[in-house]
């Protein structure tokens, strides 16, 4: 998809969707994850954590960029998934990533069915954008979620539009990712309600916020 992207602008007048659903990689996108994977390799502190996508992309881009080296806890987590733009960034369920992925390392039980935004919930498979507003409130909760995991290292793996806002600061924009980029951020927790507890983080108002530094703190490799 990235490929037809390139090629044909989503923003452009006359585009259409090819509806390609849950849309794997490419020859060069695999290409890229693999090379990927010798930098991932080099993370320090190494990864406590691997947080990612749903969708088959992210999952087989982890497969080739971690999993070679990583032999730590996985979490497939609905969260980090894209924001519903064209039929690529609508999911498949359980049963077919578990055929998909039958090494192992990646645990769907706790997996919904339909883990995706539809505007349909009779038909999951019908495309439509997912609102702003929604989207918007989904990777805050991912936020809030990442602040209130023990690790101290976590990579993630995940997509273009889900760590642009993840990394949005107020009004400041969220950092532009190539494919098969690195990029390492320490996620910084307000405490001015006074609490710093897992039930207060998810629920009040302080906003974490994701600094780019160099220790890799978070690292985000997306596709």
């Amino acid at each position: 998809m990235n490929e037809y992207l390139s090629m044909y602008r989503y923003d452009a007048a006359n585009f259409s969707d090819p509806m390609l659903y849950d849309t794997v990689l490419s020859p060069r996108g695999r290409a890229g994850a693999q090379a990927a994977a010798k930098t991932a390799a080099r993370l320090r502190p190494e990864p406590e954590l691997l947080v990612v996508s749903p969708l088959t992309r992210a999952l087989q881009t982890a497969q080739l960029a971690f999993l070679p080296h990583y032999e730590g806890p996985i979490l497939v987590e609905p969260l980090a998934r894209e924001r519903v733009w064209h039929a690529s960034d609508i999911g498949s369920g359980r049963d077919k990533l578990q055929a998909t992925f039958p090494e192992g390392r990646y645990q769907f039980d706790d997996l919904p069915d339909v883990w995706w935004y539809t505007v349909d919930p009779s038909d999951p498979r019908a495309v439509g954008l997912e609102p702003e507003d929604i989207f918007k409130e989904r990777v805050l909760q991912f936020k809030r979620w990442l602040a209130t995991r023990p690790e101290d290292t976590i990579a993630v793996v995940a997509h273009w539009g889900l760590l642009n806002e993840l990394t949005r600061d107020g009004e400041q924009r969220g950092a532009e990712f190539e494919n098969c980029q690195l990029r390492t951020y320490v996620l910084e927790v307000p405490l001015d309600s006074g609490s710093s507890s897992d039930e207060d983080i998810l629920s009040a108002a302080p906003v974490p916020v994701l600094r780019e530094r160099v220790p890799n703190l978070l690292s985000a490799l997306f596709r």
